[in-house]
């Protein structure tokens, strides 16, 4: 991704907070909302500048799980992990909450029901993932330059016609701190940090982002934190200060909207409502991906039991992790009933806790490598802004440490357990499971034993002048009749040698990591090969990673100089072709050149 595809990402994250901390803010301190959010605001953008140097330091990504690795350790990797975890949760239930909030601004079946639309919106996201949409970061900055425009939109028409009284009140309720006690103003920090959630997304797009890396992140990071300072704040105090009071009342979960229909036409309320429940329900499903990729990293380092990430049969998806950071979610929608001062605060705990583990991370490793000027002082004083309000938090919203505490201790005990294999010992104690578990091991092993070595792309170019092929076969699955007519093609030609390519499809804005192919990639290739091995033919396979199986499949067809790609193919549905793409509309697109043809089977 660029540095602007980047900035769209982060800021469909963080850029929705607006439309529900006012409300929130008011709700606890008042008028005092304005002053927190500017002090925070300073803080905040001293958080963006080490962020922008965790996502640099860490190309692989992960954020806080591999600053804390580097920084503390293993566990404390996994620590980080729970802490991201809870943060993915609560901006999944938030989001989806608010999004419907908003919606009920001008619909008001939705406010009226919102934990049952919530809940359905859920459920609906969880069998997208399953399904394998393919959310793409231009959907990101669609829907990011059209919520900014409008955010932008709103506060020239309320600074446009603003009255002179109206501005007096605003500075009035933005200065009025006479007589605020030291344990208030700490609190009204703590609490104001919720209107930055989603900073953290950066440091997980570092994989995808363009190189070199530097640049990238550093025009993003500004683009960001430019953008925020242009809204946040203004739209923060515009609706605290200027909203009627009336209009506070009718709903604090949507001062947004009201501000809009406020100082503007139907028109700028009905714009300001789509654009929010539009990326409020975008960031919801971003939540759900980071949230079963943090899964997914967490099972790679044997933290989690490792079918977790055990892939759908038929769709490729990790859908247990998938249903794990669905249902969570929509447990903690029914039991707060959706009520969204409640989940603001349980939000606080995992993302303050987030914050603080990435930030004294990044100081322990400044201090290693001897980095003890002015920024290692200006980072030390981040870190303490931030922790101050994580503990804050800890002990003035007993609820948020709860869920978040026990959320986090219970995931955290569950990896120490499992890294260490406590369960799996308890359990093969018991005769029959210890027999059964042997037989289990020894078929599996017999079924996914790799029969020909699973090259890269880079050594299957390398032997292509050894093992010449004019035909690539992309494999999805078994298919027999595929490979068939892919060794009378290879036969016709002459030729002793075909080439494979199996392509593990990652949906989705976040990138994964993943060491070897699944055991059934294993299988369709060990069937291919037994299949080609009859007929006296070699079978060269290669297995890649990508967001899209038909820009990796046209990138390996190239790469060997292929004049022929044969795929399987078989009848979808104009909805599913939708959701994960056509792989052969896409090969059309990707390989427009006369000289490799595209061949279907099936």
């Amino acid at each position: 991704m660029t540095w602007l595809l980047a900035w769209a990402v982060v800021f469909c994250d963080i850029g929705t907070s607006v439309y529900y901390v006012p409300g929130i803010l008011y709700g606890q301190v008042g008028n005092l909302a304005i002053t927190f959010v500017a002090v925070t605001t300073l803080a905040f953008i001293l958080l963006a500048w080490k962020y922008t140097e965790v996502s640099i330091r860490n190309p692989e990504g992960g954020g806080v799980v591999t600053v804390s690795t580097r920084a503390f350790g293993l566990y404390a990797g996994a620590l980080g992990g729970m802490l991201i975890t809870v943060d993915y949760f609560l901006t999944s239930a938030i989001s989806t909450a608010s999004g419907f909030f908003y919606l009920g601004s001008i619909f008001p079946l939705f406010s009226e029901h919102v934990v049952f639309f919530s809940c359905l919106s859920l459920i609906a996201m969880a069998l997208l993932n399953i399904i394998g949409i393919r959310e793409s970061a231009m959907v990101a900055l669609a829907f990011a330059v059209a919520a900014f425009s409008v955010d932008l939109v709103v506060i020239v028409l309320a600074l446009v016609k603003l009255e002179p009284g109206e501005l007096g009140r605003l500075w009035s309720a933005a200065t009025a701190v006479k007589g605020l006690s030291l344990k208030h103003a700490v609190v009204g920090f703590a609490g104001a940090w919720l209107a930055f959630s989603g900073l953290e997304s950066i440091s997980q797009l570092s994989p995808t982002l363009c190189r070199p890396l530097s640049r990238t992140v550093r025009f993003a990071m500004v683009a960001v934190v430019v953008s925020v300072l242009l809204t946040s704040p203004l739209l923060t105090a515009l609706a605290i200060g200027t909203l009627p009071e009336a209009s506070k009342a009718r709903g604090s979960e949507y001062f947004i909207s009201e501000l809009g229909g406020h100082y503007g036409a139907f028109f700028t309320r009905a714009a300001v409502v789509l654009t929010a429940a539009t990326l409020l329900l975008f960031a919801a499903n971003t939540a759900i991906i980071g949230g079963y990729h943090v899964f997914l990293a967490l099972a790679k380092n044997q933290f989690l039991p490792s079918y977790i990430s055990r892939r759908n049969r038929r769709y490729r998806t990790p859908h247990l992790a998938i249903l794990l950071a669905t249902i969570v979610p929509l447990g903690i929608i029914v039991v707060t009933k959706a009520h969204m001062e409640t989940l603001g605060d349980m939000y606080a705990f995992g993302l303050l806790g987030a914050f603080t583990f990435t930030s004294l991370g990044l100081d322990v490793l400044r201090w290693r490598e001897g980095r003890r000027g002015f920024a290692f002082a200006v980072g030390l004083l981040t870190t303490a802004m931030v922790m101050v309000s994580w503990v804050t938090n800890i002990f003035e919203k007993p609820l948020a440490t709860m869920f978040g505490g026990s959320v986090t201790l219970l995931g955290l005990f569950a990896a120490i357990a499992i890294r260490n294999d406590l369960p799996i010992l308890a359990i093969n104690r018991v005769p029959a499971i210890a027999r059964r578990a042997a037989a289990l091991r020894a078929r599996v092993a017999d079924e996914v034993e790799e029969k020909e070595s699973i090259l890269t792309l880079e050594d299957a170019v390398a032997l292509k002048t050894l093992l010449p092929s004019s035909t690539l076969v992309g494999l999805h699955g078994s298919n027999p009749r595929l490979i068939d007519e892919a060794l009378r093609r290879v036969k016709g030609n002459h030729e002793q040698v075909l080439y494979a390519v199996a392509v593990t499809e990652w949906p989705g804005l976040l990138s994964g990591e993943q060491i070897r192919p699944d055991p059934d990639v294993i299988q369709a290739i060990n069937e291919a090969y037994e299949q080609a091995k009859a007929q006296g033919v070699t079978l060269v396979p290669t297995w890649r990673i990508s967001q899209s199986a038909a820009k990796a499949i046209a990138e390996t067809a190239r790469a060997l100089e292929v004049n022929a790609v044969m795929l399987g193919v078989s009848q979808r549905s104009a909805i599913y072709h939708m959701l994960r793409g056509n792989v052969l509309k896409g090969l059309t697109k990707f390989l427009p050149e006369e000289r490799i043809r595209i061949i279907t089977v099936g």
